[in-house]
C-alpha cells in the first residue's frame, strides 16, 4: 500500500463531513469558544438563580400583576432548564469533537431565538408598556447569551 495519499483536501472534506470546521481553523478560535461557553452557561445559572430566588421580576407588570402564575413559572423552568441542559450537552459534545459543530451552532441559534420569540410574542408584547424595570432587564438579559451564540457563529464561519 501506498503513503503517498493522492486525495486531494476538498474531497476528504467531502468524505469526512462530520468535519465541518477544519482543524487548523478550530485551533484559531477554540479559546474565544470555550470562554464564550463559559460565559452563556454562566449567563443562564444567573437567570435561572434569579427565577428560582426572586420570581418577582419575571414578567410583572406596574399594577403589581403577574403574567404568569407561580405554577405557569415553574413548569416553565422546569421545560426550559431540560431544553438548556439536553442543548448544552449537544453544543459542548459537538464543539469538544469537532462533530458537526457548524450545523450545531446554527440550530441552537435557531433554538434560542425561537424561544426568546416566542416569549416575547406571548408575554411580552399584550403588556411592553406596563412591565417594570426589573421584568425588561430580565428580557433583555436573554439576548446577551443569543449574542454570544451569533459571535461563535460568526468565528466558525470565517
Amino acid at each position: 500500500m501506498s503513503t503517498q495519499s493522492k486525495v486531494s483536501p476538498e474531497e476528504l472534506a467531502a468524505l469526512l463531513p462530520q468535519y465541518e470546521v477544519t482543524p487548523d481553523k478550530m485551533s484559531r478560535v477554540e479559546k474565544r469558544i470555550r470562554n464564550r461557553c463559559i460565559l452563556i452557561m454562566v449567563l443562564w445559572l444567573v437567570r435561572i438563580a434569579i427565577i428560582v430566588f426572586y420570581p418577582e421580576f419575571v414578567l410583572v407588570t406596574r399594577a403589581e400583576t403577574r403574567l404568569l402564575t407561580p405554577d405557569d413559572v415553574s413548569g416553565l423552568l422546569l421545560v426550559r432548564v431540560s431544553m438548556v441542559t439536553i442543548g448544552v450537552g449537544v453544543y459542548l459534545w459537538s464543539f469538544l469533537t469537532n462533530h458537526y459543530f457548524r450545523t450545531v451552532n446554527v440550530i441552537a441559534l435557531i433554538i434560542v431565538c425561537c424561544l426568546i420569540w416566542s416569549d416575547i410574542e406571548v408575554y411580552v408584547l399584550s403588556s411592553m408598556a406596563d412591565l417594570t424595570l426589573p421584568s425588561l432587564g430580565m428580557i433583555m438579559f436573554r439576548f446577551f447569551p443569543l449574542t454570544l451564540l451569533f459571535l461563535n457563529y460568526l468565528d466558525i464561519r470565517k
